[in-house]
């Protein structure tokens, strides 16, 4: 059976760094980036573009889901190098996408700040420090950005709206988050996010410590606060369908969110829940963002965890306790690295009692992280 969409999850650490190709009968591959982890991720994700078919190596959209270092900050070298005049368009919300801030009579038109000249989408606001390189990348032109969307903002509108983008001979994409209520919350912390995403220190790495897995039922079951990041809440996370095959990737949105966007859907379409083949998990699989109404609003086949458990310590039992318990039976987990952690989920009688399955990188390919190929389907 023919691969309708490709999917590596690259192990960049605590962030996100995918790649998504969906092959076109007779044409050219359609590829999309989906962020780039933080900073130390670059080497990995540039020798993988550098191995792509000369031929063949377009990248159609490069999208930044969010300002948050483990997401953006593999993107910046990314796009100050000669792999971005590949780039068809880049998606990504920056300030001048937002709302003027609260008590601001600042209008959106009146330029951008440091992230977007760094990113090479736009020169930069006079009196703005950006170093010499990002300065002569903005001065050589602005790349392509937010196209699709008539170079306005992405995002899906109000409360359980969404927004679609038809590829022609390609997939078709859907916007689910965030909202426009979310992304007027980033304007009021713009200048903070910005500043933490580009020059925040991480957090060193505590012990992990890992409970038994004895009870999942109260593991799922465990109350937990929603997640009140702001960068968070604004993430870029879209559903991507082509030749009968799906994948939803969640970035780090919210899970009520995805789940009132993903109904929405579902009643568009006539349906009771949308079914798809793969979901990657919101916010590297933290109980805050996992929860019960996105599961049940988009039961998956798969489940993708893109984390190695540093600083952190996702995945969260209770989240992965969810997705056992409420996924469709036969469902499998993609981790995109083997730690103590992740390990567990992969213990014979919880594998046996709730009929899931686990895959781990290929440890002859350590720089892979997790390859995914979802079949086309009538």
């Amino acid at each position: 059976m023919s691969t309708a969409i490709h999917v590596e999850v690259l192990p960049a650490r605590l962030g996100d760094c995918l790649l998504v190709e969906c092959p076109r009968a007779g044409g050219p591959t359609w590829r999309m980036l989906v962020d780039g982890g933080p900073p130390d991720t670059w080497p990995l994700l540039e020798a993988r573009l550098r191995r792509l078919d000369p031929a063949d190596d377009r990248i159609d959209v490069a999208v930044i889901t969010h300002v948050d270092n483990d997401h953006i900050g593999g993107m910046l070298p990314f796009l100050g190098s000669d792999l971005a005049t590949r780039v068809g368009d880049v998606w990504f919300n920056g300030r001048t996408h937002l709302p003027a801030p609260k008590g601001s009579s600042r209008s959106i038109d009146q330029g951008e700040d440091a992230v977007a000249a760094l990113l090479g989408l736009t020169p930069a606001t006079p009196g703005t420090e950006v170093d010499g390189d990002a300065a002569k990348q903005a001065h050589d032109g602005a790349r392509p950005w937010n196209e699709a969307f008539g170079r306005g903002s992405v995002d899906a509108g109000a409360a359980g709206g969404h927004v679609v983008v038809t590829v022609p001979d390609g997939p078709t994409i859907t916007v689910l988050s965030p909202t426009t209520e979310r992304l007027a919350r980033l304007a009021d912390t713009w200048a903070a996010a910005v500043r933490d995403a580009l020059h925040g220190a991480e957090r060193e790495i505590e012990l992990d410590t890992l409970p038994p897995l004895d009870d999942l039922e109260h593991l799922a079951d465990r109350r937990t606060v929603r997640d009140a990041s702001v960068p968070n809440g604004s993430s870029i996370a879209l559903l991507v369908e082509h030749r009968g095959a799906s994948v939803l990737l969640g970035a780090d949105a919210y899970g009520a969110v995805l789940a009132s966007a993903l109904h929405g859907l579902a009643r568009a379409r006539g349906t009771e829940a949308l079914v798809v083949d793969a979901l990657k998990l919101p916010h590297h699989g933290s109980q805050a963002n996992v929860i019960a109404a996105l599961l049940a609003a988009a039961p998956a086949r798969h489940y993708l965890v893109s984390t190695n458990g540093d600083v952190f310590h996702h995945p969260d039992d209770a989240a992965m306790a969810r997705v056992v318990l409420d996924a469709p039976s036969g469902s499998t987990l993609w981790f995109n690295y083997r730690t103590p952690r992740t390990e567990r989920w992969a213990d014979p009688r919880l594998l046996e009692q709730h009929g899931y399955r686990v895959v781990f990188p290929d440890p002859a390919r350590p720089d892979a992280g997790t390859v995914i190929d979802l079949p086309t389907r009538p």
